[in-house]
């Protein structure tokens, strides 16, 4: 790396050419465990950090069902619902205990109802998208000089009516600057290897 700008400006770039799954790109159908691994892997794969590092394995989802922080297939099969929790479990476990992942999502895991739980996670997943749109503009502008000062993820929260979505929102704001902040931090370090 030649210039402290030139690293600004490649970790800017980074940042802005982030891969985020948007809720149009989870299957909606129901998938075998090889296939959601091998989903995962594909879409997750920009946020590993050395090509040998897995992203998600039958063990640790096994053990996430287990912790009960995420539900059980449904006769060997996960849903739209399961991938969403997996992308957000994913991007969290480097931030949150799974104690706390479980305490973040137990009022949607909760849900008896099973379109009211599918629809409280879908609600959850569009705030996360846009939580982590927001934090990659946000930090690509402060990296750049440029910082917004106002607290970026507020619109998103206050668009939620109940105080629970709102708590929701709060954490999953600072969990995803954290573990951006964090990946950013690792990138840095990389460049000099």
């Amino acid at each position: 790396m030649n210039t402290f700008n030139e690293m600004v400006e490649k970790i800017a770039a980074q940042l802005r050419s982030s891969n985020i799954i948007e809720i149009e790109d989870i299957p909606n159908i129901d998938l075998y465990m090889d296939q959601v691994t091998t989903f995962m892997d594909k879409c997750l794969a920009q946020y590993k950090r050395y090509d040998d590092d897995k992203v998600l394995t039958k063990t640790m989802i096994n053990n996430y069902t287990k912790a009960k922080i995420f539900p059980a297939p449904v006769k060997k099969k996960y849903s739209r619902t399961h991938l969403m929790l997996l992308i957000m479990i994913y991007h969290l476990k480097s931030v949150l205990s799974i104690k706390d992942i479980g305490i973040l999502f137990q009022s949607a895991l909760s849900e008896q109802n099973k379109m009211k739980q599918e629809k409280m996670i879908e609600s959850i997943y569009k705030g996360f998208v846009f939580l982590q749109k927001q934090t990659i503009t946000y930090l690509a502008g402060a990296a750049e000089g440029k910082p917004d000062e106002s607290f970026y993820g507020k619109e998103s929260i206050l668009m939620y009516d109940d105080d629970e979505t709102k708590r929701i929102m709060m954490t999953l704001a600072l969990a995803i600057r954290a573990n951006t902040e964090k990946q950013l931090a690792e990138k840095v370090l990389d460049l000099y290897l």
